[in-house]
């Protein structure tokens, strides 16, 4: 089925999409209803119907990975937002009430226990113990890194697919 409606966070496709001249027509498109939830008025957020203010990494817990290391850190939530901006999370709690669905599995809960979960399915602590230790170090040792014993084939070498372009 064609696609309608577009909810948008995180990402600025207009800008960042190959193929930008057809994101940007897609985009246009009199048919699509696209909501984008953003902290800056982007290019992707010039072409929405509908911009939400979104809260800025200082005002909402979260778990980042830093680029070029294998570390979690937690970003605790370190000043209230002003009045009007909305983190990720609520948007999409919000939206799940309004679509019916705010009792299935996933909501109803609050980022602290997404974070617990998140990091606890994987034995990586939770939420506090991550406030506490501030970061983990989930580097591979130098041979994994480095694919010392081979890749994960039974022949130990890497695959090329035919199909990357």
């Amino acid at each position: 089925p064609p696609v309608t409606a577009l909810l948008i966070q995180n990402t600025n496709p207009v800008n960042v999409a190959p193929e930008q001249r057809l994101v940007k027509q897609g985009f246009l498109r009199d048919d699509l209803f696209s909501c984008v939830h953003e902290q800056f008025m982007t290019d992707t957020a010039k072409l929405a119907d509908v911009v939400l203010p979104a809260t800025m990494f200082l005002e909402h817990d979260d778990v980042y990975k830093g680029g070029g290391n294998q570390h979690i850190t937690l970003g605790p939530k370190l000043v209230d937002p002003p009045e009007g901006p909305r983190t990720n999370h609520f948007v999409i709690e919000e939206l799940g009430k309004r679509l019916g669905v705010g009792d299935r599995p996933g909501f109803g809960m609050t980022e602290q226990q997404h974070i617990d979960i998140i990091l606890g399915k994987r034995g990586l602590g939770s939420f506090s113990s991550l406030k506490e230790e501030k970061w983990l170090d989930l580097q591979p040792d130098f041979e994994a890194a480095h694919f010392i014993d081979g890749f994960g084939h039974a022949d130990g070498k890497f695959r090329f697919r035919a199909d990357w372009t």
